[in-house]
């Protein structure tokens, strides 16, 4: 049987109501278990994440739109975001349309991690 990738089982968990906002498994990877640390990353990520949706939003152009959601994107991986990376991915291509989505799933995830600190 072929070993689940990451995404697969956040998909699972997403469809089934288990799924967190963060993995906190992942977080805690990046930042060797230091505690303190993943602190301090949440609370960067939290007054961070409105600023890179106000950038999309504010955006004279595709480019800028692009690094925003890049940006974005970055972060919400690095924490472990994967629903909010994913909707951030989509958010740099020319078109996108899901500005409300996007906009609902950093308020998910900011609130999570408010609840956790």
């Amino acid at each position: 049987m072929p070993m689940a990738l990451k995404a697969d089982i956040s998909r699972a968990a997403l469809a089934d109501g288990t799924a967190k906002p963060v993995d906190l498994v992942h977080l805690s990877t990046q930042t060797l278990g230091d505690r303190e640390l993943e602190i301090q990353v949440l609370g960067v990520f939290t007054s961070q994440a409105g600023i890179y949706v106000n950038a999309w939003k504010a955006a004279k152009g595709a480019e800028a739109r692009r690094r925003a959601a890049h940006s974005l994107k970055g972060a919400a991986r690095g924490i472990g975001a994967w629903t909010l990376a994913e909707i951030a991915e989509q958010a740099e291509a020319p078109g996108f349309m899901g500005i409300v989505e996007l906009e609902a799933e950093v308020v998910r995830v900011c609130d999570y991690i408010r609840s956790l600190l």
